[in-house]
């Protein structure tokens, strides 16, 4: 009787060895089939006018754009701001040398929370003189609140320092938002390889 358990426990132990390489492809599989960003289940498309360096109002979204990248931020910031905007830097040179991508329509659009300080000459030499994939936008404070309000970036303009959230926005042609990246998903090739899949997925 005594033989007869320990050669069920050896038996046991031995499936229990074999599983765990299994388990451990079956759990990398599911995580590389998961979205890097965070998946949004808004399909409402934003939408709102705002000003560019050239002073003209223009509206989002415009279809003739394709996908973008949105940021809402300040220039004088310190901290999340110029890493995002670095971040947006970096995908697109890798867009231009991508072969798949370097024909995509994809723009990369900083919404400034700041504009009494983020004046037009500042911007347009910080963002919209980067490439013509980037562009600067100023709204009103009624259209900026209510931008606020639908991506829940909590900006705080009452305290000494300017306070908000950070994220990023990957949002499709008709203005729906398709990924949401915190200060947790700052992976750029991540972020790259999922806009391909993106891409890819609805053409």
């Amino acid at each position: 009787m005594h033989l007869k358990r320990v050669a069920i426990a050896i038996v046991l132990i031995f499936i229990t060895l074999g599983l765990v390489p299994i388990l451990m492809v079956v759990s990398q599989w599911s995580a590389n089939e998961q979205a890097y960003g965070i998946s949004s289940n808004d399909s409402e498309q934003l939408s709102f006018s705002w000003q560019g360096v050239d002073k003209h109002i223009h509206h989002f979204p415009v279809s003739s754009v394709g996908y973008t990248y949105l940021f809402m931020g300040f220039l004088s910031c310190s901290e999340i701001c110029p890493i995002r905007i670095q971040q947006m830097m970096q995908l697109e040179q890798h867009i231009q040398q991508d072969a798949l991508l370097t024909g995509a329509e994809v723009q990369f659009m900083f919404v400034t929370i700041d504009p009494n300080n983020d004046t037009l000459a500042v911007r347009k030499s910080i963002i919209d003189d980067i490439s013509p994939r980037f562009v600067s936008a100023s709204l009103s404070d009624d259209a900026l609140q209510q931008l606020d309000r639908r991506l829940s970036e909590n900006i705080n303009l009452e305290l000494a320092s300017i306070n908000h959230v950070g994220k990023l926005f990957l949002l499709s042609p008709n203005g729906a938002v398709k990924r949401i990246y915190t200060s947790q998903q700052l992976s750029t090739q991540k972020m790259l390889l999922e806009l391909k899949q993106i891409i890819s997925s609805e053409t």
